[in-house]
């Protein structure tokens, strides 16, 4: 209620001139935030900041940033500002939802069809979906210093505790409900952030043969390929699908099963209480940055030969980019068939010049030869996803199986699928061999459906 000498405020912001209303909306889109927003949010938020600690049930939390809003909305009265119910309620959830989401981008993480997320500094949000599109999203603070903020409070959710600052100006974290958090600052003009939605952590192979990722055959292929412990490495560029079609190739692995995945950053999520049906007995280990002082690195390398003395039935590295590679290829050699890595690689042919490089990267004095002589005894599958640019769909295109050196110093290597008429995965008829076609077929697998005609000239 308003009377003489009493203002209403209004804390739904301007964009463009127009009003943008408050509330979460019905389809996810978060309200524009003005100025006096991001005041009062920071402001309850100050007064929060001893009490909201990391055990903090959220329903109490809720509790505690609905009080401090209604003491923030009387002190405001006093000074003649009206603030509505709707207001308030506003404002709480933004509190809410930095203290435990993703801020003013926390509606977007509830929508399904959001797939990635870039912040340029405190006022340029763009947001990528799943068909495709890109559209521009929402401010997220309201000054660059505020964003900085903000992104130190994320970096203390992760596992690691990691560092954001100028002595560590790079993050990578990996937040709660599957979504990874990359950070640069002080090294460009605003601090940049993506931010990607892991939506398929619990999926199957029949689920993405569904999608259009796999093929009838290819599905087959791939589920007796693990039962008979073939070691797999799943390669493509950025943003192709890899950690997906891991998580659902683990999925196949018996529950049974003692598993241990290496990770810079957690995404691959198989200890998640909710996948406890499809994996019994899992051990999740994360690289570790040095601190500001230089000091505590843990290298993933250092992850790789150390995880054998836990005594898993299988290693999944989430991805290789440095010198983890050299003695992964060992572990699928000797210490645990049936693991499985991804890898970065641009086109299916480079992954051998992709292999040597990794491997000298370990610094154990390996020259190509010897590298080359680890991944052939190794003897995985290379299996190569794709995106389509025009429809955003990613699907696998080829499979090679990989075997020791024979007539030159190159592993040896059999296409069994390779791209067909639409660039998926198509059978390679009788380009296989012997022992893991008997491999396979001792799993079930009907090796029918490998006999297709499919020409590889051109490819490697």
């Amino acid at each position: 209620m308003t009377g003489p000498g009493w203002t209403s405020i209004s804390l739904q912001g301007i964009q463009n001139g127009s009003p943008v209303s408050s509330g979460r909306a019905s389809q996810g889109q978060p309200p524009g935030n003005g100025p006096v927003v991001w005041t009062a949010v920071r402001d309850v938020s100050a007064q929060l900041v001893d009490v909201l600690g990391d055990g903090v049930d959220r329903v109490r939390a809720r509790q505690l940033i609905d009080s401090q809003v209604q003491a923030w909305t009387d002190q405001q009265l006093k000074l003649g500002r009206v603030v509505s119910a709707e207001e308030q309620r506003h404002v709480g959830q933004l509190v809410f939802d930095r203290r435990f989401g993703l801020g003013p981008l926390q509606p977007y993480l509830e929508r399904s069809d959001v797939e990635n997320i870039v912040v340029n500094g405190c006022r340029q949000t763009w947001v990528s979906y799943t068909d495709g599109s890109k559209k521009a999203g929402p401010p997220v603070a309201e000054t660059d210093d505020d964003l900085i903020e903000w992104v130190q409070l994320l970096a203390r959710r992760g596992n690691t505790g990691r560092e954001f600052s100028h002595a560590s100006p790079l993050l990578d974290v990996a937040l709660a409900d599957g979504v990874r958090l990359a950070v640069v600052g002080w090294v460009s003009r605003h601090p940049h952030l993506a931010i990607r939605m892991h939506r398929l952590v619990d999926v199957t192979l029949p689920q993405l043969t569904r999608l259009g990722t796999l093929t009838e055959p290819l599905e087959q292929f791939l589920r007796a390929a693990i039962r008979a412990r073939r070691n797999i490495i799943v390669c493509g560029e950025v943003n192709t699908g890899k950690t997906t079609l891991v998580r659902a190739l683990a999925n196949e692995i018996p529950p049974e099963e003692r598993l241990i995945t290496l990770e810079s950053d957690f995404e691959l999520f198989l200890d998640d209480p909710r996948l406890a049906h499809r994996h019994h007995d899992v051990v999740a280990m994360e690289a570790r940055h040095a601190n500001a002082e230089g000091a505590g690195e843990v290298r993933l390398q250092d992850l790789v030969p150390a995880c054998l003395r836990l005594n898993p039935d299988r290693v999944i590295v989430g991805e290789a980019r440095h010198g983890e590679l050299a003695p992964m290829l060992e572990v699928m050699y000797s210490g645990a068939r049936g693991s499985m890595c991804t890898l970065h690689v641009h086109r299916p042919e480079h992954v051998f010049s992709r292999v040597v490089q990794l491997g000298r990267r370990a610094d154990l004095g390996l020259g190509a030869d010897d590298v080359h002589l680890m991944f052939g005894l190794a003897e995985p599958l290379i299996v190569y996803l794709q995106r389509d640019q025009a429809t955003n769909e990613r699907f696998v295109s080829q499979v090679m199986e990989i075997g020791p050196p024979a007539d030159s110093t190159e592993p040896t290597r059999n296409f069994v699928f390779a791209p067909g008429s639409d660039g998926r995965a198509t059978p390679v008829g009788g380009h296989i061999s012997a022992a893991l076609l008997d491999d396979l077929a001792a799993q079930g697998f009907n090796p029918a459906l490998l006999r297709s005609g499919t020409d590889t000239e051109g490819w490697l």
